[in-house]
């Protein structure tokens, strides 16, 4: 049931009045039982999974917290303090144990779903290479709606019990509406127990105030989703496709549409996610920051996707790089080349390992993992290499804080940001290489406008792309100065059903839906 189609919008209506109207004491009852509805609806078959990893975790959780509670009975009662730490220590050793279990389990799954087939199609390759007798098998499989996101989210919450940062839940049904809460399981936020949790088991009203909200953040998405991505996806689609027969400059063009088809697609659909939410008075994280105007790769992605970046940053980036290696690691270099390069290393060895399994997260492809890799050693380099670059632009006056360098500083960094969609998007290896040539080349046809209209878009189209695509660099200019949502609040009635009117008009003008097109092609869908 993606967001885009009708049987939604009748589905988050029902379920929305339903909330209104349930009593305050079972209101999160009735979201967990929408919520599996939600899920049903796409297949019975991966309840299996989603039951599997919401289980594990809150019986793994329940014994953790249990241990806790004995280490903390072991403080209090043993007075000899080599019994009490042999003690202690034992309970740790159990504890990271049932952690350890658990992980592997959840991810061991999402990793046999994804990767089997990878590895199975990659070793047959090299064993017909090395004229090797055998073949590896390949399964069917079908990977569950939102594994990825609702994986990630649930492991969250069992490392913050691990670590003490909020009790286990006791209630499995509470759990398991954490885990299931159907806004956000086809393409995230990946949520914070100790954040969302709270919000869904709240006792509450539903405010106008937080419908007028939610209602306009799911206007906001579908205009970016319908109007803007699902128009630039058939001209990113032709090009991608058939960039070998079409000019450099035509090359070019599709690229950009691309990097603006992943961000508004993306982007959109968490915001009809979190306007879902927000009807009910759920606050959801924010997953975008309007990245295109980051002015380095590194505040791109802190402001890309920003659920996953943290969730990376949180249980991946800081617990390698306090580990005891990459820290004894880093003292050594320190040591040798000093200490700007020993406090470096580290940081760069923890965004190579992050950004890899960034990729690996994505898909089994080896363009996710080359995608994954050229922002984590661009990331790596240009942290060990920043007082290089401080150094010659203060020698070189350089006005680094001047509007116009800023300009430049944000058009480089989406350009290459461009080359990471080639690397994300391309079919193959050797497409990236060509694509990026063709780029190279820059070549113009001899007829530009007979071009642009042989990519799928007819002349009214590329008008209403062009005008949609000049409301959103208006309104993510506002944004960068303000928050609109709250500013639209405080205009008058007239005006602000008159901007509501005037959106939804657009949607349903300019949108593209119907004959032809897939409702569910939501690009994050598939990871």
């Amino acid at each position: 049931m993606a967001f885009n189609t009708f049987a939604f919008i009748v589905f988050f209506l029902v379920v929305l009045l339903c909330y209104a109207v349930f009593p305050k004491r079972y209101k999160w009852v009735f979201l967990l039982c929408a919520s599996y509805f939600f899920y049903l609806y796409a297949s019975v078959k991966f309840l299996a999974f989603i039951l599997i990893t919401t289980v594990s975790s809150w019986l793994g959780a329940l014994w953790i917290q249990r241990l806790h509670r004995q280490e903390e009975m072991v403080t209090k009662d043993d007075r000899d303090p080599g019994v009490r730490r042999l003690k202690k220590q034992a309970l740790k050793k159990k504890r990271k144990r049932i952690l350890i279990a658990v992980l592997v389990l959840n991810f061991g799954i999402l990793l046999f779903l994804k990767y089997f087939n990878f590895f199975a199609e990659n070793l047959n390759v090299l064993l017909e290479q090395l004229s090797l007798a055998g073949r590896a098998p390949t399964l069917n499989l079908i990977l569950p709606l939102g594994i990825s996101f609702y994986t990630f989210q649930t492991m969250s919450y069992l490392i913050d019990v691990y670590w003490g940062k909020v009790d286990a839940e006791r209630n499995l049904a509470k759990v398991a509406l954490f885990v299931s809460f159907f806004p956000q399981i086809i393409e995230g936020p990946i949520g914070r127990y100790g954040d969302l949790a709270p919000q869904l088991f709240a006792q509450r009203k539903v405010r106008s105030e937080d419908v007028r909200q939610g209602i306009r953040m799911m206007l906001w998405g579908y205009f970016k989703k319908m109007v803007i991505a699902d128009r630039v996806a058939v001209v990113a689609d032709f090009v991608f496709a058939n960039y070998v027969s079409i000019s450099g400059v035509g090359t070019v063009i599709g690229i950009f549409l691309y990097a603006i088809q992943d961000y508004t697609d993306f982007s959109g659909c968490i915001d009809i996610a979190r306007g879902c939410a927000r009807t009910m008075g759920i606050h959801m994280a924010e997953n975008f920051r309007r990245p295109y105007f980051s002015r380095t790769v590194p505040e791109f992605w802190r402001r890309w996707h920003m659920s996953l970046g943290t969730w990376m940053k949180d249980y991946v980036f800081y617990p390698f790089s306090l580990t005891k290696g990459v820290r004894t690691l880093g003292k050594k270099v320190r040591n040798r080349f000093g200490k700007q390069f020993g406090r470096t290393l580290p940081i760069a060895l923890g965004n190579l390992l992050v950004f890899f399994l960034v990729g690996v997260w994505h898909g089994a492809s080896w363009n996710y993992i080359v995608w994954g890799l050229f922002y984590g050693i661009l990331i790596a380099v240009s942290g060990m290499m920043k007082p290089l670059f401080d150094t010659l632009n203060r020698r070189l006056h350089i006005p680094t804080r001047s509007m116009l360098f800023q300009l430049f500083q944000i058009l480089r960094t989406f350009w290459i940001t461009c080359i990471g969609c080639v690397i994300f998007r391309a079919e193959s290896l050797s497409a990236i290489t060509g694509m990026l040539g063709k780029c190279l080349q820059f070549t113009f046809p001899e007829n530009l406008r007979s071009e642009l209209l042989s990519f799928g878009l007819n002349k009214m189209n590329w008008v209403a792309l062009a005008l949609s695509l000049l409301i959103l660099l208006i309104v993510d200019l506002m944004q960068e100065r303000f928050e609109v949502g709250p500013w639209l609040e405080k205009r008058s009635f007239v005006i602000r059903y008159a901007v509501y009117g005037a959106g939804a008009a657009m949607i349903l003008v300019l949108g593209m839906y119907g004959a032809g097109i897939d409702s569910s092609s939501f690009v994050y869908m598939q990871f």
